[in-house]
């Protein structure tokens, strides 16, 4: 789903409002639901109007985009729309049910590129296991070094490390609704402000309050308890079959992994200044075309910073991110609003690739800009008139 941009009239009007504030608390809040609310404006005229046309036709709620809910789940958004802040502040609402954690994060998956190349470990799973690859064989009888070996496979991910905080607004117009759309508009506020903060962490996660990023060394760290970055190779320059072994070899593990396609993740302005003229070349029909043998698929995002690029096998299996305990409390920084209820949103979550080779992390600003090298060949029956 598609939110709003910010205008440039909501953010100044904010600025003034922070600038003249003296109660700074209260002026924070109401420049975030004054924000939100604009970022939000479509989908909250959206859902509103579709409950109004709405009938009890499990078929018509479908094509809306509308889940059965269960009997926790309407328990729950119960319990939301009656009266938040009792209902928060009388600890019967602690965690948002599994069901709709798991809904949300497979919504997530869908429309973020970068982390459909992650699997999501189920959000009532506290512990999870992490494979660096599938098992092992021998012929023969199952010896202690075999079962050592497929011992050593598997990595114990603890899922509650690290915690991300969000803040959610739910508007009177929503919480006067039908459960359902209650749930499609949750799903796509708690969605949105998820989004951001996965897509960081799966790339730039420091290990220790936040999953291990891919640009980051798994088993090393710094004396602060974060995990070092990894080194940045500086010397690919371009996409042909003999620069991209490297980046192959790296990948393939010491040829213990396969390599269906590639995914190259990258920041929209390193895209346009560097990885696009080294990646496609006009043709004397004037086409452009991909450059390369291998099947790449780019994946460019604000969340990946200028200056750093990866490679990884453009697959699910290879990183694995699990989100548990995700609940919601009051905010009760500010005076209660009228039309609006500020929560926060808290989740712990944890997540890390099989081994450091899943990311060849490397410099885009390296990268030349490729020029197709055409060859005359000449015409033997031409020659010889």
């Amino acid at each position: 789903m598609k939110f709003n941009k910010i205008n440039s009239a909501t953010i100044n009007k904010a600025k003034e409002i922070l600038e003249k504030a003296e109660d700074k608390s209260s002026a924070i809040v109401e420049v975030a639901e004054m924000l939100i609310g604009d970022r939000y404006e479509e989908l909250i005229k959206e859902v509103v109007a579709e409950a109004n046309n709405a009938n009890a036709n499990n078929a018509a709620n479908a094509k809306l985009g509308l889940r059965t809910l269960s009997n926790e789940e309407n328990k729950f958004y119960d319990l939301l729309k009656n009266d938040v802040k009792q209902a928060i502040t009388g600890s019967q609402i602690d965690l948002i049910p599994n069901t709709i954690v798991d809904n949300t994060l497979a919504d997530i998956k869908k429309q973020s590129d970068l982390l459909s190349l992650c699997t999501f470990a189920p959000a009532d799973v506290k512990k999870w296991l992490v494979a660096s690859k599938s098992g092992t064989f021998a012929w023969g009888e199952l010896t202690g070094a075999v079962a050592g070996e497929l011992g050593a496979t598997f990595t114990s991910l603890n899922i509650e490390l690290g915690k991300l905080t969000a803040y959610l607004v739910i508007p009177k117009a929503i919480r006067d609704l039908a459960n359902p759309f209650v749930d499609k508009y949750f799903n796509a506020i708690l969605g949105d402000v998820m989004h951001d903060g996965l897509e960081y962490a799966f790339l730039q996660g420091d290990g220790k309050t936040s999953p291990i990023g891919v640009f980051k060394q798994i088993e090393k760290s710094n004396e602060d308890g974060t995990r070092k970055d990894k080194t940045k190779h500086a010397t690919l320059t371009g996409f042909s079959p003999k620069q991209m072994a490297p980046v192959k070899q790296q990948l393939c593990h010491k040829g213990l992994r396969t390599i269906p396609g590639l995914a190259l993740v990258c920041n929209p302005m390193d895209e346009f200044g560097y990885i696009d003229p080294a990646l496609y070349a006009q043709t004397y029909a004037g086409n452009y075309v991909m450059c390369s043998i291998d099947k790449i698929r780019k994946i460019p995002t604000a969340n990946c910073p200028q200056g750093a690029a990866g490679f990884l096998i453009d697959s699910p299996d290879y990183y694995t991110m699990g989100i548990s305990g995700v609940s919601i409390k009051e905010y009760d920084q500010t005076k209660a609003l009228d039309d609006a209820d500020v929560v926060i949103g808290k989740c712990y979550g944890n997540g890390r690739a099989v081994d450091d080779d899943v990311c060849y992390y490397f410099d885009p600003t390296k990268l030349e800009e490729f020029v197709p090298k055409f060859f005359q060949v000449n015409n033997p029956a031409a020659a010889s008139e």
